[in-house]
């Protein structure tokens, strides 16, 4: 068993924790405390294949029309 000294910030450092892991702590009420790790579920961000609808089809048909139609305001011809 090791142990640990809080800082005057409440701090713990623990020897073997890597950098942005998280804990759960727990007071037993018998003057013991548990640490348990808390492991972050990762998922993609976008999962392949999901912004596909936005280039091609419906979606990216209507974006190029908008785009088109706004451009054709704004653009002059050679003087």
């Amino acid at each position: 068993m090791k142990t640990l000294t809080v800082d005057d910030q409440k701090r713990i450092r623990i020897p073997d924790a890597k950098p942005r892991e998280v804990y759960a702590y727990q007071n037993n009420g018998d003057g013991t405390i548990t640490l348990t790790a808390v492991k972050a579920e990762a998922k993609a961000a976008f999962p392949k294949g999901s912004l596909k609808k936005y280039f091609t089809g419906k979606l990216g048909r209507e974006r190029d029309e908008l785009e088109t139609a706004l451009l054709k305001g704004t653009i002059e011809g050679p003087e």
